[in-house]
Protein backbone atom coordinates (compact mmCIF):
# COMPACT_ATOMS: atom_id res chain seq x y z
CA UNK A 1 0.00 0.00 0.00
CA UNK A 2 2.98 2.70 0.38
CA UNK A 3 4.47 1.83 -2.55
CA UNK A 4 1.19 2.67 -4.22
CA UNK A 5 0.64 5.79 -2.46
CA UNK A 6 4.18 6.96 -3.19
CA UNK A 7 4.26 5.86 -6.86
CA UNK A 8 1.07 8.08 -7.38
CA UNK A 9 2.23 10.44 -5.31
CA UNK A 10 5.37 11.24 -7.44
CA UNK A 11 2.90 10.51 -10.86
CA UNK A 12 0.99 13.09 -9.57
CA UNK A 13 4.15 15.62 -8.77
CA UNK A 14 5.04 15.16 -12.32
CA UNK A 15 1.73 15.92 -13.88
CA UNK A 16 2.49 19.70 -14.30
CA UNK A 17 5.76 19.32 -15.65
CA UNK A 18 4.62 16.84 -18.10
CA UNK A 19 2.08 19.09 -19.49
CA UNK A 20 4.77 21.19 -21.10
CA UNK A 21 5.60 18.59 -23.58
CA UNK A 22 2.08 16.75 -23.42
CA UNK A 23 -1.32 16.70 -22.87
CA UNK A 24 -1.61 15.11 -19.42
CA UNK A 25 -4.74 14.91 -17.16
CA UNK A 26 -5.21 14.22 -13.50
CA UNK A 27 -9.02 12.50 -13.31
CA UNK A 28 -10.76 10.86 -10.58
CA UNK A 29 -14.18 9.26 -9.92
CA UNK A 30 -15.82 9.12 -6.33
CA UNK A 31 -19.05 6.48 -5.67
CA UNK A 32 -20.03 6.12 -2.50
CA UNK A 33 -23.43 4.79 -1.21
CA UNK A 34 -25.05 3.59 1.78
CA UNK A 35 -26.89 -0.13 1.25
CA UNK A 36 -29.88 -1.48 3.29
CA UNK A 37 -29.45 -5.24 2.53
CA UNK A 38 -31.77 -7.62 3.60
CA UNK A 39 -32.87 -11.75 2.57
CA UNK A 40 -33.67 -15.58 3.22
CA UNK A 41 -30.49 -16.37 4.46
CA UNK A 42 -29.36 -13.32 5.93
CA UNK A 43 -29.46 -13.15 10.30
CA UNK A 44 -30.52 -9.95 10.16
CA UNK A 45 -31.48 -6.74 7.70
CA UNK A 46 -28.00 -5.21 7.40
CA UNK A 47 -26.79 -2.45 5.72
CA UNK A 48 -23.12 -0.15 5.26
CA UNK A 49 -21.08 2.19 3.39
CA UNK A 50 -19.61 1.15 0.01
CA UNK A 51 -16.93 1.89 -2.02
CA UNK A 52 -18.08 1.39 -5.40
CA UNK A 53 -15.16 1.92 -8.41
CA UNK A 54 -13.72 4.77 -6.85
CA UNK A 55 -10.32 5.60 -8.84
CA UNK A 56 -7.93 8.39 -9.60
CA UNK A 57 -5.60 8.47 -12.34
CA UNK A 58 -3.33 10.45 -14.65
CA UNK A 59 -3.77 10.19 -18.34
CA UNK A 60 -2.44 11.87 -21.65
CA UNK A 61 -1.32 12.28 -25.32
CA UNK A 62 2.31 13.50 -26.87
CA UNK A 63 1.61 14.38 -30.44
CA UNK A 64 4.45 12.71 -32.59
CA UNK A 65 3.77 14.04 -36.37
CA UNK A 66 0.07 14.44 -37.42
CA UNK A 67 -0.45 11.04 -37.85
CA UNK A 68 0.43 9.49 -35.32
CA UNK A 69 0.15 9.93 -31.02
CA UNK A 70 1.18 8.42 -28.21
CA UNK A 71 -0.96 8.16 -25.48
CA UNK A 72 -0.46 7.00 -21.96
CA UNK A 73 -2.45 6.02 -18.68
CA UNK A 74 -2.63 5.30 -14.93
CA UNK A 75 -5.35 4.51 -13.11
CA UNK A 76 -5.84 2.73 -9.67
CA UNK A 77 -8.71 2.11 -7.19
CA UNK A 78 -9.54 4.60 -3.84
CA UNK A 79 -10.92 2.47 -0.95
CA UNK A 80 -13.28 5.28 0.49
CA UNK A 81 -13.01 3.63 4.14
CA UNK A 82 -14.65 -0.08 3.91
CA UNK A 83 -13.92 -2.80 6.17
CA UNK A 84 -10.98 -3.58 4.09
CA UNK A 85 -12.17 -7.18 2.88
CA UNK A 86 -14.33 -7.79 -0.50
CA UNK A 87 -16.32 -11.66 -0.75
CA UNK A 88 -15.14 -13.26 -3.87
CA UNK A 89 -17.97 -15.16 -5.28
CA UNK A 90 -16.14 -17.31 -7.98
CA UNK A 91 -13.43 -18.25 -5.08
CA UNK A 92 -15.16 -18.19 -2.21
CA UNK A 93 -12.95 -16.15 -0.32
CA UNK A 94 -12.43 -12.66 0.94
CA UNK A 95 -9.94 -10.56 -1.05
CA UNK A 96 -8.05 -6.97 0.15
CA UNK A 97 -6.00 -6.55 -3.10
CA UNK A 98 -7.38 -3.50 -4.23
CA UNK A 99 -9.84 -3.04 -1.18
CA UNK A 100 -7.42 -2.55 1.65
CA UNK A 101 -8.40 0.15 4.78
CA UNK A 102 -9.14 3.32 2.42
CA UNK A 103 -6.24 4.72 0.41
CA UNK A 104 -4.76 3.38 -2.75
CA UNK A 105 -5.69 0.07 -4.02
CA UNK A 106 -5.43 -2.54 -7.15
CA UNK A 107 -4.63 -1.32 -10.37
CA UNK A 108 -6.99 -0.45 -13.03
CA UNK A 109 -6.78 0.00 -16.81
CA UNK A 110 -2.97 0.82 -16.80
CA UNK A 111 -1.21 1.04 -20.57
CA UNK A 112 0.91 2.99 -23.23
CA UNK A 113 -0.31 2.87 -27.06
CA UNK A 114 -0.36 4.98 -29.95
CA UNK A 115 -3.27 6.44 -31.59
CA UNK A 116 -3.95 8.05 -35.37
CA UNK A 117 -5.85 7.56 -38.27
CA UNK A 118 -5.36 3.73 -38.36
CA UNK A 119 -6.94 3.13 -34.78
CA UNK A 120 -5.59 2.71 -31.45
CA UNK A 121 -3.17 0.30 -30.33
CA UNK A 122 -2.20 -0.53 -26.51
CA UNK A 123 -0.10 -2.63 -24.16
CA UNK A 124 -1.16 -3.05 -20.38
CA UNK A 125 -3.65 -3.67 -18.09
CA UNK A 126 -6.90 -3.32 -19.40
CA UNK A 127 -10.94 -4.65 -19.63
CA UNK A 128 -11.57 -7.10 -22.00
CA UNK A 129 -13.39 -6.29 -25.43
CA UNK A 130 -16.12 -8.49 -23.90
CA UNK A 131 -16.46 -6.74 -20.83
CA UNK A 132 -16.97 -3.63 -22.72
CA UNK A 133 -19.60 -4.57 -24.48
CA UNK A 134 -20.95 -5.63 -21.78
CA UNK A 135 -20.46 -2.26 -20.07
CA UNK A 136 -22.46 -0.84 -22.54
CA UNK A 137 -26.20 -3.00 -21.47
CA UNK A 138 -26.01 -1.93 -17.98
CA UNK A 139 -27.98 0.99 -16.48
CA UNK A 140 -26.88 0.02 -13.35
CA UNK A 141 -23.39 -0.19 -13.64
CA UNK A 142 -21.08 -0.24 -10.40
CA UNK A 143 -24.51 -0.51 -8.11
CA UNK A 144 -26.68 -2.88 -6.70
CA UNK A 145 -28.24 -4.61 -9.48
CA UNK A 146 -25.30 -4.40 -11.91
CA UNK A 147 -25.70 -6.64 -15.29
CA UNK A 148 -22.60 -8.63 -13.99
CA UNK A 149 -24.02 -10.46 -11.26
CA UNK A 150 -25.89 -12.11 -13.25
CA UNK A 151 -23.50 -12.46 -16.69
CA UNK A 152 -19.81 -12.72 -15.03
CA UNK A 153 -21.28 -16.05 -15.07
CA UNK A 154 -21.53 -18.92 -12.40
CA UNK A 155 -17.68 -20.35 -12.71
CA UNK A 156 -15.73 -18.26 -14.50
CA UNK A 157 -15.83 -14.71 -14.32
CA UNK A 158 -16.43 -12.81 -18.28
CA UNK A 159 -15.95 -9.39 -17.36
CA UNK A 160 -12.19 -9.43 -16.71
CA UNK A 161 -9.83 -6.71 -16.43
CA UNK A 162 -6.53 -8.58 -18.20
CA UNK A 163 -2.42 -8.06 -17.01
CA UNK A 164 -0.44 -8.62 -20.07
CA UNK A 165 -2.53 -7.02 -22.55
CA UNK A 166 -1.98 -6.59 -26.56
CA UNK A 167 -4.95 -4.88 -28.09
CA UNK A 168 -6.29 -3.57 -31.02
CA UNK A 169 -9.46 -0.51 -31.86
CA UNK A 170 -10.17 0.39 -35.39
CA UNK A 171 -11.54 3.56 -36.11
CA UNK A 172 -14.77 4.59 -36.27
CA UNK A 173 -15.72 3.18 -40.01
CA UNK A 174 -19.02 4.84 -40.97
CA UNK A 175 -20.31 3.36 -37.67
CA UNK A 176 -18.90 0.06 -37.49
CA UNK A 177 -16.05 -0.57 -35.11
CA UNK A 178 -14.15 -3.24 -33.81
CA UNK A 179 -11.65 -3.67 -31.18
CA UNK A 180 -9.49 -7.05 -30.57
CA UNK A 181 -7.83 -8.23 -27.38
CA UNK A 182 -4.97 -10.29 -26.31
CA UNK A 183 -4.21 -11.70 -22.97
CA UNK A 184 -1.04 -13.90 -21.75
CA UNK A 185 -1.13 -15.62 -18.43
CA UNK A 186 -3.90 -14.44 -17.32
CA UNK A 187 -4.50 -16.41 -14.19
CA UNK A 188 -1.97 -14.86 -11.48
CA UNK A 189 -1.69 -18.75 -9.98
CA UNK A 190 -0.56 -20.04 -12.96
CA UNK A 191 2.68 -22.07 -13.05
CA UNK A 192 5.78 -20.22 -13.71
CA UNK A 193 4.75 -16.87 -12.39
CA UNK A 194 3.28 -13.95 -14.40
CA UNK A 195 6.04 -14.54 -17.36
CA UNK A 196 4.20 -18.05 -18.38
CA UNK A 197 1.77 -18.52 -20.83
CA UNK A 198 -0.27 -21.37 -19.12
CA UNK A 199 -3.75 -19.39 -19.38
CA UNK A 200 -4.42 -16.93 -22.23
CA UNK A 201 -7.45 -14.90 -23.07
CA UNK A 202 -8.89 -13.97 -26.97
CA UNK A 203 -11.43 -11.33 -26.64
CA UNK A 204 -12.80 -9.73 -29.54
CA UNK A 205 -15.98 -7.43 -30.39
CA UNK A 206 -17.76 -5.40 -33.09
CA UNK A 207 -20.33 -2.69 -32.52
CA UNK A 208 -22.56 -1.15 -35.86
CA UNK A 209 -24.56 1.88 -35.00
CA UNK A 210 -26.80 4.42 -37.52
CA UNK A 211 -29.62 7.07 -36.52
CA UNK A 212 -30.27 5.93 -32.38
CA UNK A 213 -29.85 1.89 -33.03
CA UNK A 214 -26.88 0.17 -32.29
CA UNK A 215 -25.73 -3.79 -32.75
CA UNK A 216 -23.07 -5.22 -30.54
CA UNK A 217 -21.69 -8.89 -30.79
CA UNK A 218 -18.47 -10.35 -28.50
CA UNK A 219 -16.31 -13.13 -28.58
CA UNK A 220 -14.14 -14.18 -25.82
CA UNK A 221 -11.92 -18.02 -25.02
CA UNK A 222 -9.88 -18.52 -22.18
CA UNK A 223 -7.42 -20.87 -22.90
CA UNK A 224 -6.03 -23.45 -20.50
CA UNK A 225 -2.36 -24.26 -21.68
CA UNK A 226 -1.53 -26.23 -18.51
CA UNK A 227 -0.55 -29.81 -17.27
CA UNK A 228 -2.69 -29.66 -14.73
CA UNK A 229 -6.62 -31.19 -15.15
CA UNK A 230 -8.66 -30.14 -17.17
CA UNK A 231 -5.29 -29.74 -19.30
CA UNK A 232 -5.37 -28.07 -23.00
CA UNK A 233 -9.16 -26.89 -22.15
CA UNK A 234 -10.99 -24.25 -22.99
CA UNK A 235 -13.79 -22.31 -22.19
CA UNK A 236 -15.93 -19.78 -24.52
CA UNK A 237 -18.68 -16.78 -24.16
CA UNK A 238 -20.06 -14.61 -26.24
CA UNK A 239 -22.86 -11.92 -26.27
CA UNK A 240 -25.12 -10.00 -28.60
CA UNK A 241 -27.07 -6.97 -27.59
CA UNK A 242 -29.22 -4.12 -29.94
CA UNK A 243 -30.03 -0.94 -28.14
CA UNK A 244 -32.49 2.25 -29.28
CA UNK A 245 -32.05 5.75 -28.64
CA UNK A 246 -35.10 7.97 -28.82
CA UNK A 247 -35.33 11.39 -27.77
CA UNK A 248 -34.97 10.83 -24.08
CA UNK A 249 -35.56 7.00 -24.35
CA UNK A 250 -33.34 4.02 -24.24
CA UNK A 251 -34.02 0.59 -24.59
CA UNK A 252 -31.51 -2.33 -25.10
CA UNK A 253 -31.68 -6.38 -24.76
CA UNK A 254 -28.68 -8.91 -24.54
CA UNK A 255 -28.47 -12.35 -24.92
CA UNK A 256 -25.21 -14.14 -23.82
CA UNK A 257 -23.98 -18.06 -24.11
CA UNK A 258 -21.40 -19.26 -21.90
CA UNK A 259 -19.68 -23.06 -23.25
CA UNK A 260 -17.95 -25.37 -21.53
CA UNK A 261 -18.65 -24.33 -17.98
CA UNK A 262 -16.21 -25.07 -15.50
CA UNK A 263 -13.95 -26.83 -18.40
CA UNK A 264 -17.19 -29.46 -18.92
CA UNK A 265 -19.58 -29.58 -21.82
CA UNK A 266 -22.23 -27.73 -19.79
CA UNK A 267 -23.33 -24.29 -20.90
CA UNK A 268 -25.54 -21.69 -19.38
CA UNK A 269 -27.72 -19.07 -21.10
CA UNK A 270 -28.48 -16.05 -20.27
CA UNK A 271 -30.05 -12.70 -20.98
CA UNK A 272 -31.96 -9.18 -19.84
CA UNK A 273 -33.30 -6.19 -21.06
CA UNK A 274 -33.48 -2.70 -19.46
CA UNK A 275 -35.47 0.83 -20.65
CA UNK A 276 -34.49 4.35 -19.21
CA UNK A 277 -35.94 7.69 -19.74
CA UNK A 278 -34.44 10.90 -19.04
CA UNK A 279 -36.03 14.62 -18.84
CA UNK A 280 -34.28 17.26 -17.22
CA UNK A 281 -32.30 16.53 -14.89
CA UNK A 282 -34.07 13.37 -14.27
CA UNK A 283 -33.68 9.51 -15.07
CA UNK A 284 -35.80 7.13 -14.07
CA UNK A 285 -34.42 3.23 -15.18
CA UNK A 286 -34.88 -0.03 -15.01
CA UNK A 287 -33.41 -3.99 -16.01
CA UNK A 288 -34.40 -7.45 -15.86
CA UNK A 289 -31.39 -10.26 -16.29
CA UNK A 290 -31.89 -13.97 -15.85
CA UNK A 291 -29.41 -16.34 -16.21
CA UNK A 292 -30.85 -20.32 -16.54
CA UNK A 293 -30.05 -23.60 -15.04
CA UNK A 294 -27.05 -25.49 -16.75
CA UNK A 295 -25.29 -28.89 -16.00
CA UNK A 296 -26.53 -32.39 -14.53
CA UNK A 297 -27.11 -31.07 -10.92
CA UNK A 298 -30.09 -28.19 -12.45
CA UNK A 299 -32.44 -25.88 -10.18
CA UNK A 300 -28.85 -23.05 -10.10
CA UNK A 301 -30.18 -20.29 -12.17
CA UNK A 302 -31.28 -17.07 -10.71
CA UNK A 303 -32.73 -13.65 -12.16
CA UNK A 304 -31.97 -10.03 -11.35
CA UNK A 305 -34.14 -7.12 -11.28
CA UNK A 306 -33.56 -3.61 -10.53
CA UNK A 307 -35.21 -0.11 -10.43
CA UNK A 308 -33.82 3.47 -10.05
CA UNK A 309 -34.12 7.21 -10.13
CA UNK A 310 -31.11 9.32 -10.51
CA UNK A 311 -31.04 13.07 -10.39
CA UNK A 312 -28.26 14.93 -12.16
CA UNK A 313 -27.03 18.04 -9.78
CA UNK A 314 -24.43 19.09 -11.68
CA UNK A 315 -22.14 17.86 -15.11
CA UNK A 316 -19.91 16.36 -13.03
CA UNK A 317 -22.15 15.31 -9.81
CA UNK A 318 -25.36 13.26 -9.35
CA UNK A 319 -27.43 11.17 -7.00
CA UNK A 320 -29.32 8.47 -6.95
CA UNK A 321 -31.75 5.94 -5.06
CA UNK A 322 -33.04 2.66 -6.09
CA UNK A 323 -33.76 -0.95 -5.38
CA UNK A 324 -32.77 -4.61 -6.78
CA UNK A 325 -33.68 -7.90 -6.15
CA UNK A 326 -31.85 -11.29 -6.75
CA UNK A 327 -34.08 -14.91 -6.55
CA UNK A 328 -32.26 -17.89 -6.88
CA UNK A 329 -33.42 -21.54 -7.88
CA UNK A 330 -32.71 -24.00 -4.72
CA UNK A 331 -28.69 -24.40 -5.67
CA UNK A 332 -28.59 -20.88 -7.53
CA UNK A 333 -25.65 -18.66 -5.86
CA UNK A 334 -26.24 -14.98 -7.78
CA UNK A 335 -25.49 -11.84 -5.62
CA UNK A 336 -27.22 -8.21 -5.85
CA UNK A 337 -23.69 -7.00 -4.39
CA UNK A 338 -20.84 -6.99 -6.67
CA UNK A 339 -19.80 -5.97 -10.26
CA UNK A 340 -18.00 -2.92 -9.56
CA UNK A 341 -20.45 -2.72 -6.39
CA UNK A 342 -18.32 -3.27 -3.23
CA UNK A 343 -19.65 -6.44 -1.53
CA UNK A 344 -18.27 -5.95 2.09
CA UNK A 345 -21.87 -5.77 3.07
CA UNK A 346 -23.03 -8.45 3.30
CA UNK A 347 -20.47 -10.71 3.83
CA UNK A 348 -20.02 -13.52 1.68
CA UNK A 349 -22.13 -16.68 2.80
CA UNK A 350 -24.54 -14.77 4.88
CA UNK A 351 -26.36 -13.87 1.50
CA UNK A 352 -25.41 -16.58 -0.63
CA UNK A 353 -29.14 -17.87 -0.96
CA UNK A 354 -29.47 -21.92 -0.88
CA UNK A 355 -33.08 -22.21 -0.12
CA UNK A 356 -35.91 -23.19 -2.55
CA UNK A 357 -36.71 -19.61 -4.62
CA UNK A 358 -34.60 -17.89 -1.80
CA UNK A 359 -34.38 -13.73 -2.19
CA UNK A 360 -31.86 -11.17 -1.58
CA UNK A 361 -32.93 -7.43 -1.80
CA UNK A 362 -31.57 -3.84 -1.53
CA UNK A 363 -32.30 -0.24 -1.00
CA UNK A 364 -29.23 2.01 -2.27
CA UNK A 365 -29.06 5.66 -1.94
CA UNK A 366 -25.84 7.14 -3.64
CA UNK A 367 -23.75 9.94 -4.68
CA UNK A 368 -21.22 10.30 -7.94
CA UNK A 369 -18.53 12.58 -8.46
CA UNK A 370 -16.61 12.98 -11.62
CA UNK A 371 -13.68 15.53 -12.30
Amino acid sequence: MKKNIIAFAVAAALVAPAAAMANTTLYGHFHVSYDFLSGDNAANTTGGISSNSSRIGIKGSEKINDGLSVIYQYETTIDAGTNGTKYDNKTGLYNKAGYGNGGLGGERNTFIGVTGGFGTAIVGRHDTPMKMMGRKYDLFNETIGDSRDIISGPYANWDLRTPQTIAYATPDLMGFKATLAYANNTNTAAPAGVYGDQFKTYSASASYSIAGFGLDAAYEQHKNNTTVAPANSSQDAYRLGVNYKIAGFKVMGLYQDIKNVAYTSDSVKSYGAGAAYSFGANTIKAQYYKADSYGSTGSNGGDLLAVGYDYKMSKQTSVYAMYAQTKNDTNGMYTIMGGGHDSAYPQGPAFSNNTVDAKSSAVSVGIVHNF
